[in-house]
């Protein structure tokens, strides 16, 4: 009895299969990732800034590593604040300082440039400025 028939058979039939697993292989990486990325969002766009998602990802590292109890993970957090507090605080007398260093270089900058590039530098200085804001905006409101 000839059974070459029946092996071709079978040999598309492995490589049917073979490609039905690989398309769901593909299709499943594909769709994996695509949800890891929809779930990992930046943690800034779910409303809590780098300095946010560090510090709570510190104060639970703390607690499982010390084991703290909860008075203790209590005055942690208080010290915390404190400290955060110290924190902005020299950040904000410090400014006033920064702005007149940020003001120098676009001053010297300036005097480098021609006429049409100093249009597009200011629009970069400007654009630079609005993203600070709002960056010290986010951090003020994270902070009440």
């Amino acid at each position: 009895m000839d059974l070459g028939w029946f092996a071709a058979m079978m040999s598309q039939s492995r490589t049917r299969a073979g490609l039905y697993l690989a398309a769901v292989f593909i299709a499943g990486s594909a769709f994996g990732f695509s949800m890891s990325q929809f779930y990992s969002q930046p943690v800034a766009e779910a409303g809590l800034d780098v300095a946010a998602a560090y510090r709570r990802d510190l104060l639970r590292s703390l607690d499982e590593r010390l084991d703290l109890s909860d008075e203790q993970l209590g005055e942690v957090i208080v010290i915390f604040d404190e400290i955060n507090d110290r924190f902005r605080e020299v950040r904000d007398a410090m400014e006033p300082e920064f702005e007149a260093i940020r003001s120098e270089r676009a001053d010297r900058v300036m005097g480098l440039l021609t006429a049409e590039q100093k249009v597009k530098y200011q629009l970069t200085l400007d654009e630079r400025q609005r993203a600070r804001e709002e960056k010290a905006g986010a951090h003020s409101e994270q902070n009440k």
